[in-house]
C-alpha cells in the first residue's frame, strides 16, 4: 500500500482528495483505522502547512480478536462518518483554488472509478438521463436478456440432442426407437416447411411485385415511342418480365398484360400463331426426318430404321396402323436400302401406290395402305450415281438431287412411273450444290437449300442460245420495319423447304431451332410472315424435323418422335 500510495500521489496534481481501500478476508466485519500517510516529498510550497498526519490504530488487547493490519476499527452506528477532511492527506492548493475556497463550500467526495486510470482530472458530473431513455435502456436491457436466454436454451438443447446423431456405443440415450425416429423425420420436415412458409410468404411476394412492376415500366416505353425497333425491344422486356412474375404469381393483371404485349410484339415481328395439336397420345419411339400428307392420311420418314410410318385420320384424331408395311428390303428381285426421302404420289397412278420413297441408290419403292410394296429401280444415269440426297414431283416429272456428283436429274414421269432416261437440269453452268439438303420445283423455278441455311435459286431455259441461270445464294427480302437494326435470316437454322399448292403457292422454309415456319413470296422471295405456335402449346424439346403441308391447309411438324398440327395455315 505503500509504493501504491506514492505512486498515486506523484500522478496527482493540484487539489486532489482520494480514498485508498485495500480489502482482506477476515471476520466479515468492517473495522475503520486511521493510518498514516506514506512519507512523500514535500510540495516547495511556501504560506501553507499541511495538516498534521492521522495516528495509527492502538494494538489489540490480549484476548480481543485480531483485526487485519488495514483493518479499520467498528464505530457506532449512530455516530456521523468522520469528514473526508479527517480522513484524506491534505495538499497543497493554487492561487485559484484559495479563491474559489473562500467563497464555496467545501466539494463533496467524488467517486473515482480507477484512481490509476484518472491520472489527473476527475470526471465532470454526467447528465441525468431522462425518463424516455431509460425506458428504452430497460427495453434493450431485457431484450438482450431474453435473447441470452433463448440461446443459451436452444444451446443447451442441441448439446443434448446432436449427440444422439453421432454413431457409436453409448452414443444414443435411452429412448424409443419411435421416437428416434419421430425425430429424425419431424426436424428436417419442421425446418423446410418454415424456411419455405417465410420464402412464399415474403420472398415471392417481392419477387413478383418487382417484375410487375418491371413489366408496367417497359409498357409504358412502348406506348410512348414511334420507333418501331424501340417498340419491338420494349414489348419483348414486357414479355420477359412477365415471365419473371408469373413464376411466383399468375394472375388476370399479368394474363391481360401478356394478351396485349405478345399481341403488339407479334404484329411488329410479322408472327401468326397457330394452335397445334399432337397427333399420338404418346411419342413413336423414333426420329421423324421427312414428313408427307393428304386429306386423310400421314406418312412419316423414321430416320432410324429406313422405313415409312402411316396414320389415317378418324374424325379429328389419327391413328397409327401398325399393318403397314414400306421398309427396306428385297422385291421383285431389287433389293432396297434404307430410304432417305419420301413424297405422295396422285391418287390415280398406275401402281395404285400412295406414297414414293427413295433410297440412296435411286430404288424407288412404291408403297400403299393394305399392299405389298413395289420397287422399280430409276435409270442410271450417264455419271452413274453418287449418293441420292432427295426428290421432289412436279407436274408429274421427277426431279432427284445427287449433291455428291453436283447434279440434278429430271425424269419424264409417265403415269407415276419413271422409265426412261433422265436429263440434266443444268446446262454449262453448273452451281456449288455438293452440301445442298433438299429442293423444291415450281414450273421451271428450281429452289436448293445448303446445310448451312442459306437458299440458291435456278431457273431452266428451254431455249439453247438461253442458258439456265442460277443464284447462289439467293436473297431473301423482308420488309418488317422492326427488323432494321436485326438480321432475321441470321438467327435461323433452316432443315427443309417445300412450295405449297395452288393457288396461293407460297414458298415455306423450316426453322428447325425456332420450330416456326417462315413463309416467303416464290417469285420475290419476300417474307410474308413467319407461323408460330400459340403460346400455350407445348411441344416436346428439341428442335422440329419435318415438316408437311396437305391439300386442306393443315401443316404437320415433327418434333422429336411426336407429329403436331394445326389448321388454317394462310
Amino acid at each position: 500500500l505503500d509504493s501504491l500510495q506514492k505512486r498515486l500521489y506523484s500522478l496527482a496534481e493540484g487539489d486532489v482528495n482520494a480514498v485508498l481501500v485495500q480489502v482482506q478476508e477476515g471476520s466479515g466485519q468492517l473495522n475503520i483505522l486511521r493510518t498514516a500517510p506514506a512519507e512523500v516529498e514535500k510540495p516547495k510550497e511556501t504560506g501553507r502547512q499541511p495538516a498534521p498526519p492521522a495516528t495509527r490504530a492502538a494494538p489489540a488487547r490480549p484476548g480481543e480478536a485480531q483485526a487485519s493490519a488495514y483493518a479499520i476499527p467498528p464505530q457506532p452506528a449512530e455516530e456521523a462518518p468522520p469528514e473526508v477532511e479527517q480522513v484524506l492527506p491534505q495538499f497543497p492548493r493554487n492561487a485559484m483554488q484559495e479563491r474559489q475556497a473562500a467563497h464555496e463550500e467545501p466539494p463533496a467526495l467524488r467517486e473515482m472509478e480507477d484512481p490509476i486510470l484518472a491520472e489527473n482530472h476527475a470526471a465532470p458530473q454526467a447528465r441525468q438521463p431522462s425518463e424516455t431513455t431509460r425506458r428504452v435502456a430497460r427495453g434493450l436491457l431485457d431484450g438482450m436478456q431474453a435473447w441470452r436466454r433463448a440461446r443459451d436454451w436452444l444451446l443447451r438443447g442441441l448439446a443434448r440432442f446432436l449427440p444422439n446423431l453421432l454413431p457409436g456405443e453409448g452414443s444414443i440415450t435411452p429412448s424409443s426407437p419411435l421416437v428416434l425416429f419421430f425425430i429424425a423425420i419431424a426436424v428436417p420436415v419442421l425446418v423446410v416447411a418454415i424456411a419455405s412458409v417465410m420464402y412464399f410468404r415474403f420472398g415471392r411476394s417481392y419477387q413478383y411485385d418487382n417484375s410487375l412492376l418491371q413489366a408496367k415500366a417497359a409498357r409504358t416505353q412502348a406506348i410512348n415511342t414511334i420507333d418501331p425497333a424501340r417498340q419491338r425491344d420494349a414489348w419483348g422486356k414486357v414479355l420477359a418480365h412477365l415471365d419473371n412474375a408469373e413464376k411466383y404469381r399468375e394472375t388476370p393483371e399479368t394474363q391481360q398484360l401478356r394478351k396485349e404485349a405478345q399481341s403488339n410484339w407479334d404484329t411488329l415481328l410479322g408472327i401468326q400463331r397457330l394452335n397445334f395439336y399432337p397427333v399420338f397420345s404418346s411419342g413413336l419411339n423414333t426420329q421423324i426426318t421427312r414428313l408427307a400428307a393428304n386429306e386423310t392420311d400421314l406418312y412419316m420418314l423414321d430416320a432410324e430404321r429406313g422405313r415409312v410410318l402411316h396414320a389415317s385420320q378418324t374424325g379429328r384424331n389419327f391413328e397409327l396402323d401398325n399393318a403397314f408395311r414400306c421398309e427396306p428390303g428385297g422385291y421383285g428381285g431389287y433389293q432396297v436400302g434404307p430410304l432417305v426421302d419420301i413424297l405422295m404420289l396422285p391418287r390415280l397412278n398406275s401402281l395404285n401406290a400412295a406414297v414414293l420413297g427413295v433410297d440412296a441408290g435411286g430404288n424407288l419403292l412404291y408403297c400403299a395402305p393394305g399392299q405389298v410394296p413395289q420397287s422399280i429401280p430409276l435409270p442410271i444415269p450417264d455419271t452413274n450415281w453418287g449418293r441420292v440426297t432427295g426428290f421432289t414431283l412436279d407436274n408429274g416429272n421427277l426431279y432427284v438431287l445427287d449433291s455428291s456428283s453436283r447434279a440434278i436429274w429430271v425424269y419424264i414421269g409417265k403415269d407415276a412411273s419413271f422409265i426412261d432416261r433422265p436429263y440434266f437440269f443444268f446446262g454449262g453452268q453448273i452451281p456449288e450444290i455438293e452440301d445442298s439438303i433438299d429442293l423444291a420445283v415450281r414450273n421451271d423455278d428450281l429452289y436448293l437449300l445448303h446445310a448451312d441455311g442459306h437458299l440458291s435459286t435456278c431457273s431452266y431455259s428451254r431455249l439453247e442460245a438461253v442458258p439456265t441461270r442460277c443464284q447462289d445464294p439467293a436473297e431473301l427480302v423482308n420488309t418488317l420495319a422492326a427488323y432494321q437494326d436485326l438480321d432475321l435470316f441470321a438467327q435461323t437454322h433452316v432443315t427443309q423447304l417445300l412450295l405449297t399448292g395452288s393457288p396461293d403457292t407460297t414458298l415455306l422454309l423450316l426453322d428447325a431451332d425456332n420450330r416456326s415456319v417462315l413463309r416467303f413470296s416464290p417469285r420475290t422471295l419476300e417474307l410474308q410472315n413467319q407461323i408460330y405456335p400459340m403460346p400455350g402449346n407445348s411441344f416436346k424439346p428439341g428442335p422440329a424435323g419435318a415438316m408437311a403441308v396437305n391439300p386442306n391447309r393443315v401443316l404437320f411438324l415433327a418434333v422429336d418422335d411426336q407429329v403436331y398440327f394445326a389448321s388454317d395455315l394462310p
